[in-house]
This record gives C-alpha cells, sequence and structure tokens, in this order.
C-alpha cells in the first residue's frame, strides 16, 4: 500500500525531465523552467496545434494512426468515420456505410497489414490492399474497412465484413467500449481481433471470404469473423470488496467491460471493468481440464473501494507498457494507479504477483479517460486525458502519492479530450487527440502535434 508521506513535492528523475522538456520544448518552444520539481504551464495553445477540420459534426470518442503514421483515423457521435491524411491534416475519406445513424461510434483499430500476404494482389484484377480498419459502435456492431490502391494510387474504402454482438435486434445494444487487433504468439500468423460487449470480452479470428460472390465493388475481398475465444466476468465472492456503478441506475449491479489492453510482451490482457477492479487474463491456451475461464484469470487488481473515500469509482481505461510489466488504469473521478506485474514462485507454481507503485492525482476529482506510455527506449513518460481538455505529462516511473503532472502540454477547457493515440515512424513522432462537445457551423476538430 501507498504511503501517505511519499508525496510530491519530488526530485523527478533526469530522464523523465529530459524526455518531458523535449515534450515541452516541441509544444511550446521553450524548455521546462526547472529541473527539479514539477511544474504547471499557463494554458496556451501549442505552436505545434494543427486542425483537423471540417469533417465531424459532434464530439470524438475515438483515434487511431495507421501503422505507417500516414493517416488518421476518427469515430464520431455522428455515426461516421473518417479518415485524415497526417502530412497535410486533410480529410481523404468518410466510412458511414452500414453505420446506425442513431448510434455513436465509439472506436477505431488498424490491423497490421503487408502487402505480401495481402489477398488483393494485382494478380486478380484488383488493387494492393493497404490498410484494413475496424470500427465500433454503441449499436453493437463492428465494421471492417478495406483500403485498396487503385491504378491512379489513391485509396478507394469499402466496407468489407460486419460483427454483430447481439442475436435479437430489439434487445438492447451493447457498448464495444474495447477494440483492439493483436498478435499472439501463442497463435502465430493469425489475425486476431479483440472487442468487448456487456460484461464479456472476445477475441476473434479474421479470415478472407473465399465466396466469389462477395466480393466488392473495388475488388476488395469480403472477410468473416469466426469466434476464438470468449470470457464473460462475474463479480468477486466478496462484492463487498468492489465498487458498486450506476447506484440506483444499476439495481441489479450488472457488470460492465470499459476498456481492454493486450500486451504482446506476455500474452496477457488487462480488462477494466466497472466494479473498479482490473482482471488479468491470459490469452494463450489453458492445457488443464478444468474450467477455462478461472484457468485463464491470472489475477486481480484493485484497491479497496473506501480508499479513496467517496471518490472512488470505476475504470475507466486500462495501458500496458511495451514490457508487460507495468499497467496503469485510470479510475473515473481522477486519479490513475500504477501497477507493477511480476511472476513470482510459490512451491512449484509460478503466479503473477501485482503491486500499486504510485497513485498518480492531479486534485480536481474530474473523470480520466486514458493513459498512454511513450517517450524514450523505456517509456519514461505517461501522458493521460479527460474531461478537463488536458493532456497531462507524469513520470510513468513514479513512486508514492504524486499530486501534480510535471507538466500540461494541452490545456482546452472547452474541449474534453475523449482519446489520444501516438506514433513513431523513425525519429518523427506525432500525438493526436479527439474530443469536443456538440459541434457549430464548423464542426469538431480533431488535432495533430508533431513532435
Amino acid at each position: 500500500m501507498i504511503d501517505d508521506e511519499q508525496q510530491y513535492p519530488q526530485k523527478i528523475r533526469p530522464q523523465a525531465f529530459h524526455e518531458a522538456n523535449a515534450l515541452h520544448s516541441s509544444f511550446f518552444g521553450e524548455p521546462l523552467p526547472s529541473s527539479g520539481t514539477t511544474t504547471k504551464t499557463s494554458p496556451r495553445r501549442p505552436q505545434n496545434e494543427r486542425m483537423c477540420m471540417g469533417g465531424h459534426r459532434d464530439p470524438i470518442y475515438g483515434t487511431a494512426f495507421s501503422p505507417d503514421g500516414k493517416y488518421l483515423a476518427t469515430a464520431s457521435e455522428d455515426s461516421t468515420v473518417r479518415i485524415w491524411q497526417v502530412q497535410s491534416h486533410k480529410l481523404v475519406a468518410t466510412l458511414s456505410e452500414g453505420m446506425d445513424t442513431n448510434y455513436e461510434c465509439l472506436r477505431v483499430a488498424w490491423m497490421k497489414t503487408t502487402n505480401e500476404n495481402n489477398s488483393n494482389s494485382p494478380d486478380n484484377g484488383g488493387g494492393v490492399e493497404k490498410y484494413v480498419l475496424a470500427s465500433a459502435g454503441a449499436d453493437g456492431v463492428v465494421q471492417l474497412w478495406s483500403a485498396v490502391e487503385n491504378d491512379e494510387q489513391t485509396l478507394e474504402w469499402q466496407c468489407v465484413g460486419s460483427l454483430k454482438h447481439f442475436v435479437d435486434d430489439n434487445e438492447e445494444r451493447p457498448q464495444i467500449y474495447a477494440l483492439q487487433f493483436i498478435q499472439s504468439p501463442s497463435y502465430p500468423n493469425m489475425n486476431i481481433m479483440l472487442t468487448s460487449a456487456h460484461d464479456s470480452v472476445y477475441l476473434w479470428t479474421i479470415e478472407n471470404n473465399n465466396d466469389s460472390s462477395s466480393e466488392s465493388p473495388n475488388n476488395a475481398m469480403q472477410r468473416k469473423f469466426l469466434s476464438m475465444l470468449s470470457i464473460q466476468f462475474t463479480h468477486l465472492d466478496d462484492a463487498t470488496q468492489t465498487y458498486q456503478f450506476g447506484g440506483s441506475r444499476n439495481p441489479e449491479n450488472e457488470l460492465y467491460v470499459f476498456d481492454a489492453s493486450y500486451s504482446e510482451s506476455n500474452d496477457l490482457l488487462a480488462v477494466a471493468l466497472s466494479d473498479g477492479t482490473c482482471r488479468v487474463i491470459s490469452v494463450a491456451a489453458s492445457n488443464v481440464d478444468e474450467d477455462e475461464n478461472t484457468q485463464r484469470e491470472q489475477c486481480v487488481l484493485s484497491l479497496p473501494p473506501g480508499y479513496f473515500g467517496d471518490r472512488g469509482g470505476h475504470l475507466t481505461a486500462v495501458e500496458w507498457d511495451s514490457s508487460g510489466t507495468r499497467l496503469a488504469t485510470c479510475i473515473a473521478r481522477g486519479r490513475v494507479i500504477l501497477w507493477y506485474l511480476q511472476n513470482v514462485g510459490i512451491g512449484n507454481s509460478i503466479s503473477l504477483q501485482p503491486s500499486v507503485v504510485s497513485i498518480l492525482d492531479g486534485g480536481s476529482g474530474r473523470q480520466i479517460f486514458g493513459a498512454k506510455y511513450c517517450c524514450g527506449k523505456n517509456e519514461d513518460l505517461l501522458l493521460t486525458w479527460g474531461i478537463e481538455g488536458k493532456v497531462s505529462v507524469w513520470d510513468s516511473y513514479s513512486v508514492g502519492e504524486v499530486m501534480s503532472p510535471i507538466c500540461t502540454l494541452i490545456s482546452h477547457t472547452d474541449y474534453p479530450i475523449f482519446a489520444l493515440d501516438v506514433t513513431q515512424i523513425g525519429t518523427k513522432q506525432s500525438i493526436a487527440v479527439g474530443g469536443g462537445k456538440e459541434g457549430g457551423f464548423l464542426g469538431v476538430a480533431a488535432y495533430l502535434y508533431d513532435i
């Protein structure tokens, strides 16, 4: 447990300050004022800010860079996905085929593809498939999109598959909060997609639909989804140790998945739940002839519901670092918990043991929507964002309770930030943020920042 006396002000690690200083200089054209303690940045517009304007009419809930960093996909309350060229920050495509306009589009994710392995080579009369993108919404449907490069070297987008997370059209639609393509060492050479609905997470394999009648107008091959794994979560045996989400609005205390994050380094899946717990699941198949869900669950990350007094809450997001040993969980009421996970030998078995390393607390108690490790070969920084419209920079190796970030990069008081993504191609890095409120005449912009 965290020692109450371990709070800022405290010295910042030199490497963390170095990386934060580089970020600050990129955003504001000047270094941080001090190398010893935290600082607060004035709410001014960064000099490296570029707007992706003229697309969405309503708030943006999802952002994702393409694997090569050339394009940005954004998902919006206006039931569309927009594709932006990063270099020019211009809108190049709007994806809305098959979208139910009564529901928001919540998430976007790109599949890692290689031209050598795609199904649309010039040999079959079509163009070359350059990108595959998935979108997910509050209608419980995942749409799969293919971008084929034609003879004029422009991209033609087409919906090539859809996946419903419900059976009856009249039933309550599940909102899909987790969407990620994963590459598991346990299942090599397989395209696997992670999704969530209600209290469950799912893994799907994606294969070409070889039915010749399923070819799209732009010669993109249709895809089909095959169920690979589903895990339904239940409340812990001692429900008093968890948070009841929704209060009187959730009288049955139903459980919901609000985020999930996969780590290729350890083949583990971390799932953020409405009861305030994070469940860590093994993707690798179990060889033990017992209940599969029990075998897959490795550990539960949670703090007592009364630890923060009346400022506890459900988890909104979870994020692994690249090593698969560090995990950040975001609590709705303005805190981020940093965990360290290690394998510990107990007798003849090995178990995964989590420990709390730090609690990051900005002090406002306002909702945090996400966290991302970044910067330096050891990912020395953690970016957080939320309802206040701020992107804050923290030392990702913080210890104890930390009351202030190293600095604040973005402070848009009229633009709550719901999504953030980071891309690095070679030495070039870019950050994209999405959010906003109801758009006026000019709509709602996404923002790009080059580092």
